[in-house]
């Protein structure tokens, strides 16, 4: 019989916030070492090909300074020297489309959020609609190495109209926009405050939605987003929209009765299914790939949010890591609100909604459509910060990606969205985030999962660090 447990708690918190202080013990001054690892770059832009075995990998001052042959490679003593033999290094994971700071809907995202993405080797992340502040001084913070957290490319506010019949837009950190003028002013303001980009909603009004593009344009801002309501995807591409969210408009712009689903059509997901158009699918293929437009389709969270009366919320294997308040206040408000548009479809309806999705994913790849990985976390119910982005690798796989093509949509895809010659690649001259893998994710694809170590900007965290993160992680959410 334990004669102190209190003794025996106290310690354990205290190791426990030990893993989480000593996550950077190895200083970003000192040169780091990964001897005898296997490098995987999707995209193959190091310069070297997709694939180069038995490399020694040197780090140093959040840099990678050398990718070489491992053998006779000779390290300082003063060196932290890593044996990664039979081990994969890929590029630091990015996650095209998260929520981190929501307005008041996931309280203590600095200590949940952000740690979750780097533990699970999500060392990027664009944030789709947050409150800007709060981004800010959190990506300060993170760049300083007082926190645990992943590079950040923030839009601020979402540009969104009212809903009908209120004053008020759907989701916190929204601006209302509801006339052109509207969309000029909020466009400049978020040029001020320093967004780097600006992301639409799906209820803003048409007239706005073409003048927030024309002004984000002209102030040389990335325009990003949903497809509105009532708007076809084509307008959207004419109108210079860098990346659609969600898979939006694709179906419709596939279908010959686009028009009328649009308008709303009742039955529209049995219409939606039943009225495929070839020929016309062909030529929206064709004009995404050749505008550059970007997707990011979030199958993750479509797949949660399409079958919500199928989840399981009481056997979540997650669920130690999510406050209680997002659990039981905001995603509860969020299930409330969606479940009645979700049951006016029967299940096996929209399961065969969710294979068209996938199916068609892999004909706009083959197609040269350009994809990355997003999961909509943390606004999805139970799409978890980093864990759901290893499932949205699975999902593209699929969809008839290869494991290489998959990893690209979460690597050297973003890198060449964000215009980034410096990530997503493990190339000398890039910033240091990369991830060890203990299995080989071109064989399994689930073994990006399979975390043996990460570095985030320089900053070394080895398998016991990350599990004081997750750890750390599971006691701020019990708070």
């Amino acid at each position: 019989m334990l004669r102190h447990p209190y003794r025996i708690f106290l310690l354990a918190v205290l190791l426990a916030a030990s893993s989480l202080l000593s996550a950077q013990s190895v200083p970003r001054s000192r040169m780091l070492v990964f001897l005898h690892v296997t490098v995987i770059n999707p995209g193959a832009n190091s310069g070297a090909g997709p694939v180069e075995e038995d490399r020694a990998v040197v780090i140093r001052e959040g840099r990678i300074t050398a990718v070489t042959s491992a053998a006779g490679f000779a390290a300082p003593e003063w060196a932290k020297v890593v044996d990664a033999s039979g081990k994969y290094m890929i590029p630091g994971l990015w996650d095209m489309h998260v929520h981190s700071a929501f307005g008041d809907w996931f309280p203590r995202g600095r200590e949940v959020i952000l740690p979750l993405f780097v533990a699970n080797g999500v060392t990027g992340v664009r944030d789709m609609g947050g409150d800007l502040p709060v981004l800010f001084a959190w990506r300060k913070e993170i760049a300083a190495g007082e926190i645990v957290g992943p590079q950040m490319v923030v839009s601020g506010p979402m540009l969104d109209g009212y809903l009908p019949g209120s004053k008020e837009t759907r989701f916190p950190s929204s601006l209302a926009v509801m006339t052109p003028a509207d969309a000029v002013k909020a466009v400049n303001s978020l040029k001020a405050q320093g967004a780097d980009f600006i992301k639409v909603q799906s209820v803003i009004p048409h007239d706005a939605y073409v003048a927030a593009a024309e002004e984000a344009h002209k102030q040389d801002l990335p325009f990003v987003g949903h497809v509105p309501d009532h708007i076809k995807i084509t307008e959207s591409v004419a109108l210079g929209q860098k990346s659609i969210e969600h898979f939006m408009g694709v179906l419709e712009g596939c279908s010959s009765q686009e028009d009328k689903l649009l308008a709303g059509a009742t039955e529209d997901t049995k219409l939606l299914l039943s009225s495929y158009d070839e020929a016309k699918c062909h030529e929206l293929i064709a004009l995404l790939a050749r505008s550059h437009t970007w997707l990011v389709p979030t199958m993750v969270w479509n797949r949660q949010g399409g079958l919500l009366d199928e989840v399981d919320f009481a056997h979540q294997p997650l669920d130690k890591y999510v406050p209680t308040y997002w659990r039981d206040v905001t995603w509860k408000r969020f299930y409330d609100q969606m479940m009645p548009g979700v049951k006016v479809d029967p299940v096996s309806l929209r399961k065969q909604e969710i294979a068209q999705m996938l199916h068609m994913i892999g004909v706009l790849h083959k197609g040269g459509v350009e994809f990355m990985a997003g999961t909509d976390t943390a606004p999805g119910i139970y799409v978890m910060p980093g864990f759901s982005l290893h499932d949205e690798l699975a999902n593209f796989f699929e969809a008839g990606f290869s494991p290489m093509d998959a990893l690209a949509t979460a690597t050297s895809n973003p890198a060449k969205f964000l215009g980034r010659d410096d990530m997503g690649a493990v190339a000398p001259g890039n910033v240091a985030d990369v991830v060890v893998l203990d299995g080989n994710p071109l064989t399994d694809i689930r073994n990006t999962r399979k975390i043996s170590a990460v570095v985030a900007d320089g900053r070394y965290y080895d398998r016991p660090r990350l599990d004081g993160i997750l750890a750390g992680v599971e006691k701020a959410a019990k708070q």
